[in-house]
């Protein structure tokens, strides 16, 4: 998982990808989500990991087991969509660190 910024950040952009909403309307999303907050524990940044980014998106927009509503569950081509990834986050300067602050 990316550092909390980078991982929202991602996000925003995965949106204007694969959903086609504006930068504007994906950061409005990403600000009301869960994934806006701080991660809380080592479960839930497990949690968070363990999916690719691309599905947080999707959950984003369309909701939970939105591949049930037919949107991919994962994108067809990996090696595209990890590409597609790499050209967002390296101009933006984003970043994988784990950063995460537990709170008590």
């Amino acid at each position: 998982m990316a550092n909390p910024y980078s991982f929202c950040e991602l996000m925003k952009y995965l949106l204007t990808y694969y959903v086609g909403i504006s930068y504007e309307n994906a950061s409005e999303i990403a600000s009301k989500s869960r994934l806006a907050e701080p991660v809380a524990s080592v479960m839930e940044a497990g949690l968070y990991g363990h999916e690719y980014p691309y599905y947080w998106a999707m959950n984003l927009y369309y909701g939970t087991v939105y591949w049930k509503k037919g949107t991919p569950a994962h994108p067809y081509d990996l090696t595209a969509y990890f590409e597609l990834e790499n050209r967002i986050m390296k101009p933006y300067c984003l970043t994988r660190t784990v950063c995460v602050s537990f709170v008590k």
